[in-house]
């Protein structure tokens, strides 16, 4: 009976746990919740608030033991990452950047699965959200990133570089799911750049951090994930990231610093012969190097560099050389071909400076340089000039082929893509061109010599007799020769030439339709039906006479044989009219032909184009009403739209049958 009372109440023991168990992760989650909801927030102040009791409720929860999981942490960095996304201004960022960061200080060394589920849970959320980031707030959450890979690294000083505590860490990147591994997980596809930044920032945050402090074994550990990526890593990238940090590690070692020097002094010389190697370093009075030593450790120092010439000064780490070689020949047994030489290019630089020698230094031929060194044409610079050669060989030929036409132009384009030289085909054609325009100036300069020969001679003949008359009608001349009349100025005689050379043109014209009006008149039978009728050939001239203006009507009827002209009768009997001669089909060729020869008229009106005068200028300035700004005044014209009002039915038109 004892027993089975007994086995009883330890039953009822551990049946209560559950229950509280339960309890309590119900309602830690809901906390979580909690937390997450007001941490998204808009208002900063709450935001901080939440944060500082956040610190509390997770200390508390570590006093009583509770077992905390990932997912635990995920939801509240969903909270977390919101808080930074609503954070405005550079300032708060980095304040609240320093509070998420500061969150992984309450966890104390005891619990540092915990602190590195934490900082697990921090990265995976960032890299899952990464890809929304917009470009206006990359940069605080490339901060927060630093930050946070601070804070991560100040829970490993807590244990103080433990080996156990660096295997964890290193554990935590390099895990199925973790930063680092080698098949990059599918939440961080799109967060490469994440990944990138976290490699480049670690040595300086671990500087910052230990102040060179680091013990060579746990420096191998942390090391590891960087080395294993080299080898066997998946991205390039990343591989070649991961490389340079090793590169970078040799570079910030004392050897390191010194041969930087010399080659910056080396090359403020001139680069003389014998390289960096061959400068000797002169040593300072020991008062200034002990001066400076103890500026260095009264230095707290920032550990990010500000505006103002704040520095950041940070430690050398040792370099385990030895041990670092073993671990990249232990894995470039394990590695791909491709991966193999850029494994064994690490393992001998750290052999060799294991050996005390530092193995990034320039080559002889690098630091030999020649004074005088002719440079040969190389390949990129013969193909530059071909490339040259080709272009303004293209450029001449459509220089060449401007004056050309358009159809001569595609032909000789064309045999000149294809490689067909055209010089002699553009040098004929514009030899056939020039001939062209200088016939055709002859031309006109005969045309001109003959009219003004005609006028001369128009001008010494006296009055022309009716006979005269009939005879330049009979021809198509369609004008009788005006009597004489006194010279007129010397500033006229020029118009008056250009308008006897213009009438000229279109009386030629005329005669050559008349004449051929008059053959088909000919050509015809003498018998006339009842249907046809006599053509009537009619025009109105104006004669003009000391600014009186008289209008003549002349009537020619062209049978089959005659031609009659009726004689203008004039109120002025000293004025003797001008008979002319016109049929419908004359006048319909003379505009075909005028809108075909006459050149098109371009007018340029330069009046309104004139330039606004000082005056004018200060008066628009002063009666604006901004600048000097007076209330009182009001704008001449509003910049808005007149605002019209919009109909309630969209189909009124429709209906009220609008068009």
């Amino acid at each position: 009976m004892k027993l089975n009372e007994k086995d009883k109440k330890r039953k009822q023991k551990l049946k209560d746990k559950i229950v509280k168990t339960k309890k309590e992760q119900v309602a830690v989650v809901a906390q979580e919740i909690k937390f997450a909801r007001l941490l998204s927030g808009n208002e900063n102040k709450v935001r901080e608030r939440v944060i500082k009791t956040l610190k509390k409720w997770l200390q508390n929860c570590f006093h009583r033991g509770y077992e905390f999981k990932e997912d635990d942490f995920t939801r509240v960095w969903k909270g977390i990452f919101y808080a930074m996304w609503m954070s405005d201004k550079p300032l708060v960022q980095e304040d609240l950047a320093e509070n998420i960061a500061g969150i992984l200080d309450h966890f104390p060394p005891e619990h540092l699965h915990h602190a590195m589920l934490m900082t697990k849970a921090g990265f995976k959320v960032l890299a899952t959200e990464w890809f929304g980031i917009d470009q206006h707030r990359i940069d605080k959450f490339l901060m927060l990133a630093r930050r946070y890979l601070r804070g991560s690294i100040r829970c490993l000083q807590r244990c103080e570089w433990s080996v156990d505590s660096c295997k964890k860490y290193a554990e935590m990147l390099t895990d199925a799911d973790g930063l680092l591994s080698m098949k990059t997980p599918h939440y961080a596809r799109n967060a490469i750049s994440l990944i990138l930044h976290f490699i480049d920032c670690f040595l300086e945050e671990l500087a910052k951090v230990s102040k060179g402090k680091v013990p060579e074994d746990s420096m191998v550990e942390l090391l590891r994930p960087f080395c294993e990526y080299t080898a066997q890593g998946e991205v390039p990238a990343l591989t070649e990231a991961s490389q340079r940090l090793l590169m970078a590690l040799l570079r910030q070692s004392k050897e390191g610093i010194m041969y930087a020097e010399a080659t910056r002094a080396w090359k403020q010389m001139g680069c003389p012969k014998g390289g960096p190697d061959a400068l000797e370093l002169v040593v300072e009075d020991e008062s200034m190097n002990n001066e400076d030593s103890d500026d260095e450790d009264e230095d707290t120092g920032a550990l990010d560099p500000r505006a103002g010439g704040v520095s950041v000064w940070l430690r050398t780490l040792a370099v385990p050389g030895a041990a670092l070689a073993g671990l990249l020949r232990a894995l470039l047994a394990r590695t791909r071909v491709a991966a193999q030489g850029r494994v064994r290019v690490c393992m001998r630089k750290f052999e060799k400076y294991a050996r005390g020698q530092y193995p990034l230094k320039m080559s002889a031929r690098d630091t030999d340089v020649p004074k005088l060194s002719p440079r040969l044409p190389t390949a990129r610079a013969v193909a530059k000039l071909q490339k040259v050669e080709r272009m303004s060989v293209a450029a001449s030929d459509d220089l060449a082929l401007r004056g050309l036409s358009r159809k001569h132009r595609k032909r000789l384009l064309a045999k000149s893509r294809a490689g067909i030289s055209i010089v002699d085909d553009v040098q004929n054609l514009k030899g056939d061109n020039n001939t062209d325009k200088h016939n055709n100036k002859k031309r006109k300069a005969d045309s001109t010599q003959k009219a003004a020969k005609k006028m001369k001679l128009n001008a010494t003949k006296p009055g022309p007799s009716p006979s005269d008359e009939q005879r330049a009608a009979e021809r198509g001349g369609g004008e009788a020769a005006a009597p004489s009349r006194p010279s007129p100025p010397d500033r006229k005689q020029n118009n008056d030439i250009e308008k006897t050379k213009k009438l000229k043109l279109k009386q030629k014209a005329k005669t050559k339709i008349l004449t051929s009006v008059q053959n088909n008149i000919n050509a015809t039978p003498h018998k006339q039906t009842d249907k046809q009728k006599p053509l009537k050939l009619i025009k109105l001239d104006k004669v003009k006479n000391n600014n009186n203006k008289n209008k003549i009507k002349q009537l020619l009827t062209v049978d089959n044989k005659t031609v009659k002209t009726q004689t203008p009768v004039s109120k002025n009997h000293n004025v003797e009219a001008k008979p002319t001669v016109l049929v419908n089909k004359v006048k319909k060729f003379n505009k075909t032909n005028d809108s075909i020869h006459s050149p098109k008229k371009v007018k340029f009106v330069l009046k309104n184009n004139c330039m606004q005068k000082p005056v004018d200028y200060y008066k628009s300035v002063r009666q604006s009403p901004s600048i000097p700004f007076d209330s009182s005044k009001t704008p001449a014209r509003t910049n808005l739209k007149p605002s019209t009002p919009s109909p309630i039915n969209p189909f009124f038109k429709k209906k009220l049958r609008l068009k």
